[in-house]
C-alpha cells in the first residue's frame, strides 16, 4: 500500500546506498547540497534577438524553463523524490513556480505548478507557462490553491498545526488525496525561484520538508564580469546569469548530477536546440 502514490511510482532497483540514505537522512532539510555556476547569456541574448527578428517574443524565463524540461526528460533521476523512506519517481515533469501579482510591497503572491511530459519544446513550454502567468498575474483571480489557502487563513492556529501534522502524517504513508497533491506547489519535482524580474542576483533557496519537490533552481539579474574566452584565452567582459542549486542528494548520485548540471549548462549554451520535440523522454530505472 504504502508504495503506491498517484503520478508516481516506487523504484525497486535502487543500489543498497541509494536506498539506505533515506534512513541516514530522513529530512530533506538534512540532505540538502548547494551548488552554484555561472552561465555566459551571449547565446541566450543572441537567441532572444533572433527570434524578435522572426516576431517572436522570446525571454530568459522561457529558455530557461525550457532547458529545465528537457534536462528532466533526459536525465530522470532529477525527477525523484523521497517519501515515508521510499524514492519514487514521478510519473510527470511538474515545473513550480512562484508569482507576485505585481511588484509592489504587500501585493499578494501566487503559486503555479505546471505539467510537462517532456516532448515539448521551448515554443509549447512558452505556451503553457505565458498561458498561466497571464491568468494568475491578475489581481482578482485565484486559482485553487490560493481558494484553499484562503480557507486556511481563517482557521485557529491549534486546527492549522493538527491540519498539516495530518496532511504530513498521511503523505510519510501515500494517503494524501490526490487532490490535495494536485492542489500543493510543494508537490512535484522542480521549483524555479526567478529573481531577474526582482533585480537581485540569485539566492540559495532551502528545499521544504513538506511535499515532494527535490530541486530549487534560482536565476537573478544578469551582470557584467570579467571571464576567459574559451577560444583565445583572453579576457573579455561578458553578460553573466547566476544560477544557484539547492538539491535533495538523496535522490541520485555526484557523478549523476555533475553531468546533468554540465548538460543544463550546455543546454542553455545552445537554446536553439529546445525547437527540436524530443522523441525518446528517458526512463527511470524500475
Amino acid at each position: 500500500m504504502f508504495q503506491k502514490r498517484k503520478g508516481a511510482r516506487y523504484i525497486k532497483t535502487l543500489t543498497p546506498m541509494e536506498r539506505l540514505m533515506p534512513h541516514v537522512m530522513p529530512k530533506r532539510s538534512d540532505s540538502q547540497v548547494y551548488f552554484t555556476d555561472d552561465i555566459d547569456c551571449t547565446a541566450i541574448d543572441a537567441y532572444i534577438a533572433e527570434k524578435k527578428a522572426q516576431g517572436i517574443d522570446m525571454t530568459y524565463l522561457d529558455v530557461f524553463v525550457a532547458a529545465c524540461v528537457r534536462l528532466y526528460a533526459k536525465r530522470p533521476a532529477l525527477n525523484r523524490f523521497v517519501m515515508g523512506g521510499r524514492i519514487f519517481a514521478n510519473e510527470k515533469i511538474w515545473v513550480s513556480m512562484a508569482l507576485k501579482k505585481s511588484l509592489r510591497d504587500n501585493e499578494p503572491s501566487t503559486s503555479i505548478k505546471i505539467p510537462f511530459t517532456g516532448h515539448e519544446t521551448i515554443f509549447e513550454v512558452k505556451e503553457k507557462f505565458d498561458e498561466q502567468i497571464k491568468i494568475n498575474k491578475v489581481a482578482e483571480n485565484e486559482n485553487n490553491t490560493d481558494k484553499f489557502m484562503g480557507i486556511l487563513r481563517h482557521v485557529p492556529n491549534w486546527v492549522l498545526a493538527t491540519v498539516f501534522a495530518l496532511i504530513r502524517a498521511l503523505d510519510k504513508v501515500s494517503l494524501l488525496p490526490g487532490a490535495l497533491t494536485d492542489l500543493s506547489p510543494f508537490h512535484g519535482g522542480l521549483f524555479i525561484t526567478y529573481l531577474k524580474s526582482l533585480g537581485i542576483p540569485g539566492i540559495y533557496h532551502h528545499i521544504y520538508d513538506l511535499g515532494t519537490i527535490g530541486q530549487f533552481i534560482a536565476v537573478g539579474k544578469e551582470r557584467l564580469a570579467p571571464v576567459v574566452d574559451q577560444h583565445t584565452g583572453e579576457i573579455v567582459v561578458r553578460k553573466i546569469m547566476t544560477m544557484m542549486v539547492v538539491a535533495d542528494e538523496r535522490i541520485c548520485d555526484g557523478l549523476y548530477y555533475a553531468r546533468s548540471m554540465r548538460l543544463l549548462r550546455r543546454i542553455l549554451e545552445h537554446p536553439a536546440c529546445l525547437e527540436e520535440r524530443l522523441e525518446v523522454v528517458e526512463k527511470d530505472i524500475d
